[in-house]
């Protein structure tokens, strides 16, 4: 899976759902033109267009199997930590992968407060 997450890849949907509500929100506008790079060393970077900045971290995914017998499922997860010039925590997220092909990434992250869901899309 790491060698699918290699490379530049834009932002093409943002949604957030706040805790216990029912319907989630279009965010798309606070993310639009942003490109996260994911580079072999488990660096990665985070051009964030509205800013006109690039935050610069790490990354790291892992698997966890499945329980029971007969379950073969297995859930890829992928934490990403971005750090201002300063060396300090910008933001990070903490997801779960739910879609990861050549070309289309699909994320839900988490916070206190709710749950985003993003798309993006490889850049060649």
């Amino acid at each position: 899976r790491e060698d699918r997450l290699i490379g530049r890849w834009v932002f093409d949907r943002a949604f957030y759902k706040d805790n216990g509500a029912l319907f989630r929100e279009n965010i798309f506008n606070e993310y639009a033109g942003d490109v996260i790079e994911f580079y072999p060393n488990f660096e990665a970077a985070y051009d964030d267009a509205s800013q006109r900045y690039t935050y610069w971290g790490e990354w790291e995914i892992f698997a966890q199997r499945g329980g029971g017998s007969g379950d073969d499922d297995t859930e890829f997860f992928l934490d990403m930590y971005f750090y201002d010039d300063r060396g300090f925590e910008s933001f990070s997220y903490i997801g779960e992968v739910k879609r990861l092909s050549r070309n289309v990434l699909r994320i839900e992250a988490y916070d206190r407060f709710g749950e985003y869901t993003f798309r993006l899309e490889r850049i060649y």
